[in-house]
């Protein structure tokens, strides 16, 4: 994905930078991670952790395939501590549930936000509903 080497890559050129990445993609590229705490640049990488691919849950495929087969193929768990996988990156990180922590601040860090996939999808809906009532006025 390279996600998370761009955010490293605008770190080093000296802005304060933070990334919301979603837990599947910051697997992907988590090695962008390796030697950034020695690079003494202000990222911060918050990582939704909903336990796999949640944006995934928005398809089609959700309501058409049986929910075992669309974990294995979308939802693709990976039943990590992305603390553990941070911090073994030599990141300091940890698994934040007060949001007055994800204030900026200065260093280099990884916070992992707990999401839950079922949960997200219907907020979106009933915010969908909720926008299409007031933009038709019912």
């Amino acid at each position: 994905d390279g996600v998370v080497s761009t955010a490293v890559g605008v770190a080093c050129s000296g802005a304060r930078t933070t990334l919301l990445i979603g837990d599947v993609a910051f697997l992907h590229d988590i090695n962008g991670l390796l030697g950034l705490a020695e690079r003494g640049v202000d990222c911060t990488v918050v990582v939704l952790d909903n336990g796999g691919g949640g944006i995934f849950s928005f398809l089609p495929q959700r309501q058409v395939l049986a929910a075992e087969r669309f974990e294995a193929l979308f939802g693709t768990p990976h039943g990590l501590d992305l603390v553990a996988v941070a911090s073994a990156h030599g990141v300091p990180a940890e698994r934040v549930t007060d949001p007055a922590v994800l204030a900026p601040r200065r260093g280099t860090r990884v916070l992992v936000v707990d999401g839950d996939r079922d949960a997200n999808l219907a907020l979106h809906h009933r915010l969908a509903v909720d926008v299409a009532a007031a933009v038709t006025g019912s």
